[in-house]
């Protein structure tokens, strides 16, 4: 009997180790600094946050560092700890003659947890074994995080499946998924396609929060279709084999059981894949996640088992309803396994925005930003970072000012070079030294920032503080820092300016980092994606989770459509050269089809010399009339470009996503919704070819207005404010005037004088 035993515990732990899947990153995808990371110093740490999504099981993990040290660094004292939410579980010596070391770290399975696992690197650096400068230049070593990598056996850990549980499949953490696949009826209504598919696609990359989603579309077999048996096999089909079958995702061309699938459809349209059982549940517009059993006959699988989604309901109308709920719904509240939607609020396009972004005019305080308090203990240089989202037509005048009231405060102790600096997007506007010796305390420390520091969009506010101890005075007899103290207390506050909502356009750039002009905080038009056939289909799912993901709402006033020409509202359009040619693109500066027309670099260089040597800063564009026409093919390169909309509104823009084919075309947009490629958008002529970096960025159109102020008051204010120098010709005006007006009366009352003698 233990033979059996034996061999059948091996069996489970084989299967086990096969269900579990090996992935490996670089360390510098959870780093946002740069990919060598130096520490200088006696002391210095760098932490790096991983992620690990909630469904995640680590069973085995291993951290292979790369590390170049200080040739000055003695043995046995300089060395670096390695510590996983805050446990040790390394060290690594450093020796002088061998400066280039590789090293290998297990990380117990038991350190893991939900969400963010702290990975600390931290260093004693010593040249001399007493008096030791501990700013010396030659204390340094680098870890290149680029080449480090962090290699972990993960697999999915779900004891009862729920809604709750689609945060963890769809995170940004290790374990989630970076693509997924939606299927509907071949012959499914056009509101289901043009709505409601990509209001699931924007609810799913939302859950997946920055990390790129990758959508892929099918439809659903009309009918399912048994797997061939052999003659020895035959009836082994039974009523019962053909009803377990029916149960399992047997419509799946190749079944991935790590990853959820989406069926799409009424409770007509899904019968065909879905148990009586299921069909009968759907009363209105429908929510269910499933677990479906694998088919395993005669020592074989079949079907294996499958996690899928279900969006439903009787008709089409209650199809969209669930979309929406699935948008915008918190999985946390939805334990069980189904939900029905039976009433929304508040479903509309321009509500939802504007609480992505904070209001003009408005005060909060960081708590209501989502910002903790913290202390920072010991020396060393610490940085608190606060980041707002403004709407992305953030307009105000030039004397307009952003109020920070403060509070904060500093311990006894300090020594020279104590200071907290704030920078605003990169920028420094602020320092303040931390001097008192017997420290201090602030309360509603006024901070004024000019507004023209601050951006629409997401904008990052970091508090860098630096804290010193105190000089001895005596050689060789150094001060610790432990005793020092800073507080950033969460009670902080800011104070936003009125401001109008008015943007620039074409601008990429803009576009990359909100959404604009898709999504607007004052107004949320009509917005489509054409795609001129099905073929297309994935890219434009694709790039609306994309979008609902740089505007951190979905966008309800965003369809996809084949009929271009239905109403008005910014237009995306999706194509090839071939596909583009029944486009009116003679008023376009670049011209895509068959033949183009082609704005080259050379032909548009004056533009940023003029500018430059004028200082202009307004949003009028100086252009040279320059292009080329010619007729080739654009190989695996994609272009994207921006215009003003040809027969659309003022407020319209017009962006066309071109490639040679839709197979490159659907490569290209999973390039360009990558991290690295995204954020690189600027100008409005963008072409690529990979997810590293772009070929050609430029700036070819003439540039536009879009949106309005508020209020007339308002208009005023921002016009003469940008525009000053009608402050001076208008006053100039007004003073003349007066002093017309000042002589005439003078004359006349000098006129009655000297007629009254």
């Amino acid at each position: 009997m233990i033979k059996p035993y034996f061999l059948l515990m091996f069996s489970l732990f084989f299967s086990a180790s096969i269900m579990a899947e090996t992935q490996t990153f670089r360390l510098s995808d959870f780093y946002a600094g740069d990919s060598i990371a130096r520490l200088e110093g006696k002391s210095s740490s760098v932490d790096i946050a991983i992620p690990l999504s909630a469904i995640s099981d680590i069973s085995k993990a291993s951290l292979k560092l790369e590390i170049v040290s200080s040739q000055a660094l003695i043995e046995k004292r300089s060395q670096m700890y390695v510590r996983f939410n805050n446990a040790t579980i390394g060290q690594i010596a450093y020796v002088p003659n061998q400066p280039n070391i590789i090293s290998t770290i297990d990380i117990p399975s038991q350190l893991w947890r939900e969400g963010f696992n702290n990975l600390t690197l931290a260093v004693s650096q010593h040249y001399a074994m007493q008096c030791v400068n501990g700013n010396a230049p030659e204390l340094w070593s680098e870890v290149n995080l680029y080449t480090s990598s962090l290699t972990v056996d993960a697999d999915i850990d779900v004891d009862d499946f729920g809604i709750k549980d689609l945060s963890g499949f769809f995170s940004a953490g290790i374990g989630g998924q970076r693509s997924v696949q939606l299927l509907s009826a071949e012959d499914a209504d056009s509101e289901t396609v043009e709505k409601a598919l990509p209001l699931i696609a924007q609810g799913l990359a939302l859950r997946n929060q920055y990390q790129p989603l990758g959508v892929m579309h099918t439809h659903i077999p009309q009918g399912y279709v048994l797997p061939k048996v052999t003659q020895e096999e035959e009836g082994f089909w039974s009523e019962n084999r053909i009803d377990a079958y029916e149960k399992t995702a047997w419509y799946l061309d190749e079944a991935k059981t790590r990853e959820i699938h989406v069926l799409v459809g009424n409770k007509q349209a899904l019968s065909p894949v879905l148990s009586d059982a299921v069909v009968n549940e759907i009363n209105g517009p429908f929510l269910k996640v499933q677990r479906t059993e694998a088919f395993v006959a005669v020592d074989k699988t079949w079907v294996p088992a499958a996690y899928r989604l279900i969006v439903s309901g009787n008709n089409n109308d209650e199809v969209l309803d669930a979309a929406k709920a699935l948008s915008v719904m918190d999985d946390v509240l939805n334990p069980g396994a189904r939900t029905i939607v039976r009433s929304q609020t508040q479903m509309d396009a321009t509500r939802l925005q504007q609480t992505a972004a904070l209001q003009p005019g408005e005060s909060y305080t960081f708590s209501d930003l989502g910002v903790s308090s913290d202390q920072f203990v010991d020396e060393g240089r610490f940085e608190k970072n606060v980041t707002m989202k403004l709407p992305a037509d953030f307009f105000v005048p030039e004397n307009a000012s952003v109020e920070f009231l403060l509070d904060f405060g500093y311990g006894a102790g300090v020594g020279p070079g104590s200071s907290m600096n704030v920078n605003v997007n990169g920028e420094l506007v602020h320092g303040l030294y931390l001097g008192d010796v017997n420290g201090e305390s602030f309360r509603d420390y006024q901070l004024k920032i000019p507004a023209r520091f601050f951006k629409g969009g997401t904008n990052n506010v970091s508090f860098i503080v630096t804290m010193r101890p105190p000089v001895s005075g005596l050689a060789c007899n150094e001060v610790q820092g432990s005793h020092l103290l800073f507080q950033f207390n969460n009670s902080s506050s800011i104070q936003l300016p009125q401001a109008g909502h008015v943007a620039v356009q074409p601008d990429l750039g803009l576009f990359g980092d909100t959404g604009y002009p898709l999504a607007r905080f004052n107004s949320a038009p009509k917005s489509q994606i054409f795609i001129p056939s099905n073929d297309y289909l994935n890219s434009a799912l694709t790039l609306a989770g994309k979008l609902a993901q740089v505007a951190k709402i979905p966008l309800l006033n965003l369809s996809i459509t084949k009929d271009a020409s239905e109403g008005e509202g910014s237009l995306i359009v999706l194509g090839s050269p071939e596909t583009l040619n029944s486009l009116e693109q003679d008023s376009f500066v670049t011209s895509i089809g068959n033949t183009k027309r082609w704005p080259y670099r050379a032909q548009n260089m004056l533009y940023n010399r003029v500018r430059d040597f004028s200082n202009d800063k307004s949003y009028r564009q100086m252009l040279t009339e320059g292009t080329t026409v010619q007729e080739s093919d654009l190989g695996d390169n994609a272009v994207f470009v921006a215009q003003r909309h040809p027969s659309g509104t003022n407020s319209d823009t017009l962006f066309l996503l071109v490639a040679q084919t839709p197979e490159k075309l659907a490569a290209r947009v999973d390039d360009l919704i990558s991290l690295s490629l995204w954020g690189q958008m600027a100008g409005d002529f963008f072409v690529w070819n990979d997810n590293e970096s772009p070929l050609l960025v430029m700036q070819v159109n003439d540039k536009y207005e879009v949106g309005e102020p508020d209020d007339v008051l308002l208009t005023l204010r921002l016009w003469l404010s940008n525009n000053p120098w009608y402050w001076l010709v208008t006053f100039m005006v007004l003073v003349f005037f007066v002093s017309l007006f000042i002589y005439l009366l003078l004359r006349r009352r000098n006129k009655r004088a000297q007629d009254s003698w």
